[in-house]
C-alpha cells in the first residue's frame, strides 16, 4: 500500500486550496471513503506532516500529541480496518511545494532502520522530481501580478503605505488596494504574515 499528497503553496499558480492525492493497493472501499469523506483533512500524519522532523509509523500515532476529536475518530476508524504497519514520511520542496507519503507494510512489521533511510531517501527524490515536472508545466512565479510583487518586496522591507505610494509614484489608496489584493492571494491577513509568506514563496529577495 502506498499514497502520496502534494500540497502546493499558497499563492502558487497550481494553489486552489485542495490536496492532490493519488494512491494504490488500499482497499477499494477505504479508498473511496477516504477521497470522497475528504478524510486527508483529518487524517493526523497528513494533516502534521510539514511539522514532522522525521518519519512516523502508523503505531505511533495513538501517542501524537493534541489529537482533535476529528483526529481520534479517523484512528478509530482506521484501526478497525486493520491494515498493520505503515510509515508516514514527510516531503519537502522548493518554495514550501511540501508533501507526504505513506508507505504499508502489512503484517510484516517495521523494516529496519537501514530500510526506513532507504524509503525516506525514495520518497524525497521522486517527491522532487514531481514537482520538477510540474513546475516545468507551470508559469514563472506565483498568482501575483507585477506590481503586487513589486509592492509586497517594499511591505518586506518595512516600508508604510505612504512611504511606498511615494516609491512607486502611486496614490496611496492604490498602494493599499494592492496591498489587500496580496493578503487576499497570499490567504493572510497582516504585513508580517504577507511578507514571511512571500519570502517563503521566493517572490521577495
Amino acid at each position: 500500500m502506498a499514497s502520496y499528497f502534494h500540497y502546493p503553496p499558497v499563492g502558487a499558480h497550481d494553489f486552489d486550496g485542495q490536496i492532490r492525492v493519488g494512491e494504490f493497493g488500499y482497499p477499494d472501499a477505504w479508498r473511496k471513503t477516504y477521497l470522497e469523506e475528504k478524510l486527508y483533512l483529518s487524517d493526523p500524519l497528513a494533516r502534521r506532516a510539514a511539522s514532522f522532523t522525521r518519519p512516523y509509523f502508523w503505531s505511533e500515532v495513538p501517542a501524537l500529541p493534541n489529537l482533535t476529536e476529528d483526529e481520534l475518530e479517523y484512528i478509530k476508524r482506521v484501526s478497525a480496518l486493520n491494515l498493520g504497519e505503515g510509515l508516514g514520511i514527510p516531503l519537502f520542496g522548493p518554495a514550501g511545494r511540501n508533501g507526504y507519503a505513506a508507505l504499508g507494510f502489512g503484517n510484516n512489521g517495521r523494516p529496519p532502520p537501514d530500510q526506513i533511510l532507504e524509503l525516506q531517501a525514495g520518497a524525497q527524490m521522486g517527491h522532487l522530481a514531481y514537482c520538477r515536472l510540474l513546475l516545468r508545466d507551470l508559469p514563472n512565479g506565483t498568482n501575483l501580478s507585477t506590481r503586487e510583487r513589486e509592492i509586497l518586496r517594499w511591505v518586506a522591507r518595512g516600508r508604510t503605505n505612504s512611504q511606498i505610494a511615494e516609491v512607486l509614484h502611486l496614490s496611496r489608496n492604490t498602494v493599499e488596494t494592492y496591498i489587500r489584493r496580496c493578503f487576499e492571494k497570499l490567504d493572510v491577513n497582516d504585513r508580517v504574515s504577507a511578507a514571511l509568506r512571500g519570502i517563503a514563496l521566493g517572490m521577495v529577495d
